[in-house]
């Protein structure tokens, strides 16, 4: 049975776009493990090769933002056959300054539906980077284009989830996904978001998952998937739980990894390469010794 290697390197968490082993692990049968594929996918900055790896899983390029400038970054890919649609946006990138400022920016601002009702507070340079050259506009624009019985799919990564999150509470018809994701709003944004079919995941010991933290009155949303220190999915466990396994993960990796040449000092860091939430939600994490 193929498995992947829990992945501790600086580039998969640095760089996740520079690898080329997209849609090389097997057929993705399962909407969770397509979308965290598709949030790792999103990080190559080369549209000509992000239309090569998306072939290889039988999907057309419908839409892409971003690319070959800095910014918020999104492609639309659909598959036909399977009567699919998927939007992804790309998470902080270290070499873009505009992610940087983007993530630094949470101080709560007002966003409300299509039709002007509130939705509560959000973080504002979420916010800002959604609406930024009417980004948003032309991902709706798109996506309305389509044949209406389309299934759509939102995803994102780290930046690139509170991204999608924002974008699905404009389309409640959509399912989300979302990976390694940051808190996005306030307790009113997360009772509107009840209604939105939202699977959240968690690896281990992401240190992104928990800021801005909820001291400053950011609260999650979504149903909480957690992925274990071995890579076994976990639903809605106890904190109790979460906090004693995280305490193992810490120990483990301090011994095994922290030190070595190439890869994270942290396991907080580490846990938030696309990849290790590729393997975890695919059932293909190697089990660590």
């Amino acid at each position: 049975m193929l498995t992947i290697l829990y992945d501790e390197s600086r580039e998969s968490l640095y760089h996740p776009g520079d690898a080329d082993d997209f849609f090389q692990h097997g057929p993705i049968q399962i909407d969770a493990a397509l979308c965290a594929e598709m949030s790792r996918l999103v990080y190559v900055k080369d549209k000509s090769l992000l239309k090569q790896y998306l072939d290889r899983a039988g999907f057309q390029l419908d839409l892409a933002i971003g690319y070959g400038n800095g910014g918020t970054q999104v492609f639309i890919a659909s598959k036909p056959v399977d009567n699919v649609t998927v939007v992804a946006f790309r998470g902080t990138e270290p070499d873009d300054p505009s992610d940087l400022f983007t993530d630094a920016n949470f101080v709560f601002s007002p966003w409300a539906d299509n039709s002007g009702a509130s939705l509560g507070q959000v973080h504002e340079g979420f916010a800002t980077a959604l609406q930024n050259n009417d980004i948003l506009g032309k991902v709706i624009t798109c996506l309305d284009s389509m044949v209406p019985s389309t299934r759509f799919l939102l995803t994102g990564h780290s930046l690139g989830a509170a991204l999608a999150t924002l974008t699905a509470s404009r389309m409640p018809s959509s399912h989300l996904y979302t990976f390694g994701s940051c808190r996005v709003g306030d307790a009113s944004f997360a009772e509107a978001m009840r209604i939105i079919n939202h699977i959240r995941f968690v690896d281990c010991c992401d240190l992104v998952t928990r800021v801005p933290p909820k001291e400053f009155g950011y609260v999650h949303v979504g149903s909480l998937r957690y992925i274990d220190r071995n890579g076994q999915l976990l639903e809605s466990p106890s904190e109790e739980e979460i906090n004693a396994d995280r305490l193992k993960a810490t120990a483990w990796y301090l011994v095994r990894h922290a030190l070595l040449p190439g890869t994270v000092f942290s396991r907080d860091l580490a846990d938030h390469a696309p990849i290790n939430y590729v393997s975890g939600v695919m059932g293909l994490r190697a089990r660590m010794a």
